[in-house]
């Protein structure tokens, strides 16, 4: 590809071809800390916020935004299009640079009403939302959907035609239906269905796990830009590297171990300040693991890092580690017949 342009959504202009979408107990602001190490420019959302919750609490800690993290948005959920409009306004007085309506969680707990992929059986419901939120706020509302509820109802192009009309700025597809979840393959080519149907900007989402899955699904879809979820946990510079090989081929190599185990300790800070020990430390638990993994002996490590409690213990995992790796003490024993490297047991 061409160097990089800037993708337009409403007002709002972005030197990024990537959207990082909110994940529930992830995208937190120490997440989202990290991910502004390495890339100042990708566009990024806060967790998904309950309309409805927000009605009774104003002041979540989830909504709590950071002056040096824009661009970011602030994702809702819910079904009442006049409790969606008061959230978005107050999303919006939050500092939130886009509002982000969530049609696409597939969690049973958030579709067994109408909230999430559930609006997209109901049209008509998820256009009076639409409606709703454009003519209360400001900034420009995006649409984060599905193709569908399941492969009867493969409704994502026509929905989207009608969002537009609407005010929506700009969509972010996932390939697969509600009732798919997660598994099985994105259909790439669907998500060009939605493409050729708008005129505002589509990000493509599902099965991008590296630059060149990214390319790829640009050169099918004709999307404007990528959305990057799960493939970002434990590797928070793939947006970075995803820029930098769409707009100039160059392939920026993954962080080494010993940096890996760097980027954790700062992840696990973060979360510590912002969140307390307590919880700092049980939510860290899934980051180190996914930073980790691929290492030696990874399965021991995991069981290691399960036990962590304390900042403390964390730290000394993290520091026995990397001393393996900076040491080159790591020895492959030739004596087990599985040939298995012995991180934690090494001495």
């Amino acid at each position: 590809m061409d160097r990089m342009k800037k993708i337009k959504i409403g007002k709002l202009e972005i030197n990024s071809y990537v959207y990082i979408p909110p994940m529930a107990g992830v995208t937190d602001l120490a997440f989202r800390k990290i991910i502004r190490v390495f890339d100042k420019d990708t566009l990024i959302a806060t967790e998904m916020v309950s309309s409805k919750s927000l009605m009774y609490n104003s002041n979540q800690n989830i909504m709590k935004l950071s002056p040096d993290e824009h661009p970011v948005g602030i994702q809702l959920f819910g079904h009442e299009p006049e409790v969606m409009a008061k959230a978005a306004t107050m999303a919006e007085e939050t500092g939130a640079d886009f509002i982000d309506i969530n049609m696409g969680c597939p969690a049973p707990k958030i579709t067994k009403g109408k909230d999430g992929a559930a609006l997209m059986r109901e049209p008509e419901l998820a256009c009076e939302i639409v409606k709703a939120i454009v003519n209360s706020v400001n900034v420009p509302v995006t649409v984060k959907m599905r193709l569908g509820w399941d492969e009867c109802q493969r409704n994502a192009p026509e929905l989207a035609m009608k969002l537009e009309q609407l005010g929506v700025c700009a969509f972010t597809v996932h390939g697969r239906t509600r009732e798919q979840g997660y598994s099985g393959n994105a259909d790439w080519n669907a998500i060009k269905q939605v493409r050729e149907r708008v005129s505002v900007p589509v990000f493509g989402n599902g099965d991008v796990r590296s630059p060149q899955d990214a390319l790829k699904l640009i050169e099918i879809t004709g999307c404007d830009g990528i959305a990057i979820a799960r493939a970002t946990m434990g590797s928070p510079w793939l947006s970075m590297q995803i820029n930098q090989f769409l707009s100039s081929g160059n392939i920026i190599p993954d962080p080494s171990n010993i940096e890996k185990l760097d980027i954790a300790k700062l992840h696990l800070y973060e979360l510590v300040k912002i969140k307390g020990e307590v919880i700092g430390i049980r939510e860290a638990r899934r980051h180190l693991i996914n930073y980790t993994k691929g290492m030696p002996d990874s399965a021991s490590v995991r069981a290691e890092i399960g036990k962590i409690n304390s900042i403390q213990e964390a730290e000394e995992l993290l520091s026995r580690l990397k001393f393996f790796f900076e040491d080159n003490v790591i020895k492959l024993s030739n004596t087990q017949e599985n040939n298995e490297f012995s991180l934690i047991s090494a001495t």
